[in-house]
């Protein structure tokens, strides 16, 4: 039996169940369980969540809304709870409904009925405990937290009160704990915590009070009496008041230096015999893990030979972020489990800290309080503490082993690390590993000549460099990107270079924003403190490297920069020893990952980085003429012309830009053209090409550079952008006033078309005026050609699909007259269009073999996919999955080779469909969730409809679709005729019966121009569960012929079963229940043929994009790619 669920309210809304992060739905669905939550587990009144959940303004239909996300959401907290059994964790009570979880299972309950414990604790009549018990129970209680309280509802009004109250709650715990810690002498971790809580909070008096007695105790007068006074100042600017008694007695005391000692006494106990297994509420303890592990295995056998032979020693050293921490405490935390003793000690991060602080730590967690007398405490000499910190370990180890680990030591003091040499040298007898981690780039001298001074002995270095693929896919899982495919995972890795620190920050960027190009402050603040620390003339060098955007060799950047070759050595020297830059195996010098690039690229002021990258394209044009291989550095030249021109220079810039454009549109990185055209059509604006009074032929340049950017825009996908580049292009034609201009803007759509170029709800009836009038008085066959095909593309769904087709027909008649291979191509992927469209008219397998000899004849890979993709939407509607999956295969790969993105994201929604018709509908989710997040990526017209797709099918397949409600009611609001049919089946789902009748009868027609056969097949389902006899006998009849096929499997994005299921449905309410038993056999058979089709061995082959030499033997031999 499943566990009950854990509900996260501190940072993310998240679920989990199991260990594993649940799908919660977007918007009202978050929000009523977040309410739910803040209502701590008492009944909430249907009229008061409606209210608080739709911010004051609900729709007339909310509590209706209200039900059916119920209804998901106890699907979601109860998946195993059998069907109309009573819910046991979201209960209706009264009117209203509850959470039903014990405290331990919401983050924002058990943290408060963990501070009542304290305080139960505190005010007991035995009298309050230690400051160390106080400690750690604090500690458990602000473990609780992992980021903002209420933090998905930042703007929900309903959340903000209770959210002020809970911060406010921590913050008050944060300074309990603070207190025992300065009774346990932890006074760096004291100044640590309250620093970042003063900043926060400037007006809290008691974290202000702590931290100046933490400064204070550590020799930091000056800096003591600066928070005091800061607070003050704060507290007469804001509220005209002064500090109270407690913080204005401290500052008297801080000027006469009679501070009072807060430490608690110490108290003498004897010494333990006997091992404690020591697990300080201050260390972090990881979970189960799969990062580094080779590391961890190094880690295992070291612990092995330290039982077999006595001490080692590991040194774990790495940057800032790449898991050091985690690395050690979860070893830490598996050889406790094992029955070692373990203890933590972290370097203190003040100056002025006592002498070997972090052995004290060390001590006092092996239990050796009483070892460290009166004599360590005062004298605090390192021979004094090792001498106890040997005693306690020897003592121990008697039973057990013994794991110190020594975190951050490249902060360490000298005395520290003499400590640990003469440790090591005294204990090497004894079953004792020592764990110490340490920041590279930061390593003293000191440091570096014990690491040196050991190395012959018993220690062992592991070098943390990063994480590999599957590590950093725990990481960014965890930290929410939950839709994360192998091209955005690589692309996550190379950026991150797999720092754990690096990969997390970025992944919540992606969660939260869809995409990572900023750079997450918290990554900027680590690598802008390390970049801070270098020299001026190292840094300036570094700029010079991040502008010039790759690896470099050293000539290239002395003759860039200006700088001397000595100082540019120097400065690589300094830079290399920080972990800032590395070198390629030609010596060439590149920053060591792409985010050390953005943040120095960022940090240079917007004025000097243009005139660096101008000074790049001036260096890159003097350099071109001597070079044989000039016209490889167009690229380069486009890269700096367009991040350098000025005004005055942009026209010059701009040739650059129009020569990088056109050839990425002709070669192998067309993904570049859509930046290239881009910045072309900026630098116009820029150069004032687009007024009025600017001369013509720079206006006439700006159109063609606005048609390219048409072009590459739809062959990415970005079809609503796409459509503003040509609304643009049209409108400076017709200002331009030439006809042969106009025809160019209103075809300048020249890639190849798979899914819709417009919004289904609003055909743009002007630019289709425009067209039929170019039309009209087109004089040649190829702008006959092409202006047909663009009628073509903007007419889908408007109600004659027959007039659509003539059109089509018309435009392959005119395009083969003018013997262009390319327009040819473009008026049969037309009339492909007009019939695999919505319409699905007949005749696509003729036009599918067309397309293909054309396309190979001319070798056109974009084309050859569409031709390939029509194949497999015919093996798809004839259910032969075997063809369908070759000729997908086929499609993707000339897809890739073509750049056309459109068909690699419908292809995407196939490996869902194939797993819907195995049965594995978790498979299937998956694969629907990357395929809605390459639609969402792409800007694609018809967006809301498209990302219905995976939800409907999956909703189709579990027989519940009333999670659907909601979208369908926007839709059909917009749209009635499109998705009436699928609406009133959901309304049924969501036993709103009265209005699904209403709108079936409403809706008694399909649209024979919009997937008819699919919605034909949701109207008779609908009339089975409404029990409309007549209306059953009509569809029978009307679907008889579609008799063993699957519905929707003809679009290649989705299934939705046997239409013989449905047939035998209508037949048994018509009363022949011989033809429904003929046809539920139909649909048994059909559903086993598809599954074994689907088992075969060739189903699990591999999808590889072909090589340039199997493209080309596939266009001399076409059976090699027909299959």
């Amino acid at each position: 039996m499943m566990s009950e669920p854990q509900v996260q309210v501190f940072g993310p809304l998240q679920v989990l169940l199991g260990g594993r992060t649940a799908r919660i739905g977007a918007g009202r669905q978050r929000a009523i369980l977040g309410r739910l939550v803040l209502a701590g587990g008492k009944t909430l009144g249907v009229d008061r969540l409606v209210e608080d959940v739709w911010e004051g303004a609900p729709p007339p239909h909310a509590p209706s809304v209200l039900q059916v996300q119920i209804h998901n959401l106890r699907r979601i907290l109860e998946p195993s709870r059998r069907p109309r059994t009573p819910a046991q964790i979201l209960v209706s009570e009264g009117s209203g409904y509850a959470l039903r979880l014990d405290s331990g299972n919401v983050d924002a309950w058990q943290f408060e009925a963990l501070l009542r414990q304290y305080e139960d604790r505190v005010h007991a009549p035995s009298g309050p405990p230690g400051p160390l018990e106080r400690y750690r129970m604090l500690d458990a209680a602000l473990s609780c937290w992992h980021g903002a309280a209420f933090e998905s509802f930042a703007g929900a009004s309903w959340a903000a009160a209770e959210s002020a109250r809970l911060t406010d709650l921590r913050a008050t715990a944060i300074e309990m704990r603070a207190q025992a810690a300065l009774e346990l002498d932890r006074i760096g971790e004291v100044v640590a915590v309250l620093r970042q809580q003063v900043e926060e909070f400037p007006g809290r008096e008691e974290t202000a009070r702590l931290l100046a007695l933490a400064q204070y105790r550590l020799g930091q007068q000056v800096d003591a009496l600066a928070t005091v006074r800061r607070v003050r100042d704060y507290l007469r600017s804001e509220y005209g008041i002064d500090p109270g008694p407690r913080l204005s007695e401290l500052e008297s005391a801080l000027l006469n230096h009679t501070v009072a000692d807060e430490r608690a006494p110490e108290q003498i106990r004897a010494a333990p015999t006997v091992p404690q297994r020591v697990t300080p509420a201050d260390r972090p303890v990881p979970e189960e893990s799969t990062c580094y592990p080779g590391q961890h295995a190094t880690i295992a056998a070291a612990s092995d030979e330290v039982r077999a032979s006595g001490m080692r020693l590991i040194w774990v050293i790495g940057d800032v972020g790449t898991g050091k921490t985690t690395l050690v405490c979860r070893a830490a935390a598996d050889l406790a489990a094992a029955g070692w003793v373990t203890a933590y000690g972290k370097a203190p991060e003040v100056d002025s800290a006592p002498a070997a602080w972090i052995w004290r730590e060390i001590l006092a967690e092996l239990g050796g309080g009483s070892v460290l007398s009166e004599e360590v405490a005062e004298s605090g000499d390192p021979f004094t503490v090792v001498r106890a910190v040997a005693k306690r370990c020897r003592e121990l180890a008697g039973h057990a082993p013994v794991a110190i680990v020594l975190d951050d030591m490249h902060r360490s003091d000298a005395a520290s690390l003499q400590v640990l040499r003469q440790l090591v040298s005294w204990l090497h007898r004894e079953p004792v590993l020592v764990l110490v981690t340490a920041r590279g780039p930061e390593l003293s001298p000191v440091l570096r000549a014990t690491e040196a001074a050991l190395a012959d002995r018993v220690s062992e270095r592991i070098e943390l460099s990063g994480l590999d693929l599957p590590g950093t896919e725990e990481i960014a899982r965890g930290a929410g990107l939950a839709e994360l495919d192998h091209e955005t995972l690589q692309s996550l890795h190379r950026r991150t270079g797999g720092n754990p620190l690096f990969v997390r920050e970025l992944s919540k960027l992606m969660v939260t924003r869809g995409e990572a190009r900023m750079l997450p402050e918290g990554i900027r603040a680590v690598l802008s403190e390390r970049i801070g620390r270098l020299p001026a003339g190292v840094v300036t060098v570094l700029q010079y490297i991040a502008v010039w955007g790759g690896t470099i060799d050293i000539d290239t950047l002395i003759g860039l920069s200006g700088i001397g070759e000595i100082d540019i050595v120097d400065g690589i020297d300094a830079a290399a020893a920080a972990g800032l830059v590395g070198f390629d195996a030609y010596g060439r010098i590149a920053l060591d990952h792409a985010l050390i690039r953005d943040t120095v690229y960022d940090g240079i002021l917007p004025l000097r980085r243009r005139r660096m990258h101008w000074r790049a394209l001036e260096f890159l044009e003097r350099r071109s003429p001597e070079r044989p291989d000039a016209a490889a550095d167009i690229a380069a030249l486009a890269h700096h012309a367009a991040r350098g021109a000025t005004r005055t220079t942009a026209t010059h810039a701009l040739a650059y830009l129009v020569t990088a454009a056109r050839g990425s549109d002709r070669g192998d990185t067309r993904a570049d053209a859509t930046e290239h055209w881009q910045a072309a059509v900026a630098l116009h604006e820029l150069a004032g090409h687009a007024g009025e009074t600017a001369d013509r032929a720079d206006r006439i340049a700006m159109l063609d550079s606005l048609c390219g950017l048409t072009g590459a825009l739809a062959y990415g996908g970005r079809s609503l952008a796409a459509r503003e580049s040509r609304r643009r292009a049209v409108a400076l034609a017709g200002e331009l006033g030439d006809p042969a201009l106009r025809v160019r803007a209103l075809t300048c759509w020249r890639a190849p078309v798979i899914a819709g170029v417009r919004d289904w709800r609003t055909p743009d009836a002007e630019l289709i005026d425009m067209l039929k009038a170019a039309l009209a008085e087109a004089d040649s066959s190829a702008d006959e050609a092409r202006l047909l095909v663009t009628l073509v593309l903007e007419s889908e769904a408007t109600g004659d699909a027959a007039q659509v087709h003539r059109w089509a027909r018309r435009a392959v008649d005119a395009a083969r007259k003018t013997h262009d291979a390319r327009l040819t191509c473009a008026a049969l992927n037309a009339l492909a269009y007009a019939i695999t469209g919505p319409a699905t008219l007949d005749g696509w397998e003729r036009v599918a073999d067309d397309l293909l000899h054309a396309a190979r004849a001319a070798r056109l890979p974009e084309y050859q996919a569409v031709a390939h993709y029509l194949r497999f939407r015919s093996a798809c509607r004839a259910t032969d999955l075997n063809a369908a999956r070759r000729h997908a295969d086929r499609a993707l790969e000339y897809a890739s080779a073509g750049h056309l993105r459109p068909l690699l994201d419908l292809l995407a929604a196939f490996a869902a469909v194939s797993a819907v018709l195995r049965g594995d509908l978790d498979a299937a989710e998956t694969e629907y969730r990357r395929f809605d997040a390459r639609i969402r990526q792409s800007g694609s017209a018809n967006e809301a409809e498209s990302l219905l797709i995976g939800p409907l099918t999956m909703a189709w397949a579990r027989e519940d679709l009333s999670g659907l409600v909601d979208r369908l009611a926007v839709l059909y609001a917009a749209e009635p005729e499109l998705v009436a049919q699928v609406y009133t089946v959901a309304l049924l789902d969501a036993g709103d019966r009265d209005r699904a009748r209403t709108l079936f009868h409403r809706h008694g027609t399909v649209r024979p121009d919009f997937y008819p056969t699919v919605m034909t097949v949701f109207r008779a389902h609908a009339a089975v569960a409404l029990g409309e006899a007549e209306a059953a006998r009509a569809l029978l009849e009307e679907l008889r012929h579609c008799s063993g096929t699957m519905t929707g499997l003809g679009s290649g994005v989705a299934v939705f079963g046997p239409v013989d299921a449905v047939l035998a449905d209508l037949a048994d309410l018509a009363g022949d229940g011989a033809a429904a038993r003929t046809f539920r056999a139909r649909a048994v058979t059909l559903l086993r043929r598809v599954r074994a089709e689907l088992a075969s061995p060739d189903a699990e082959s591999p999808r590889r994009a072909p090589s340039p030499r199997a493209v080309a033997a596939a266009d001399a031999d076409p059976e090699l790619l027909c299959g």
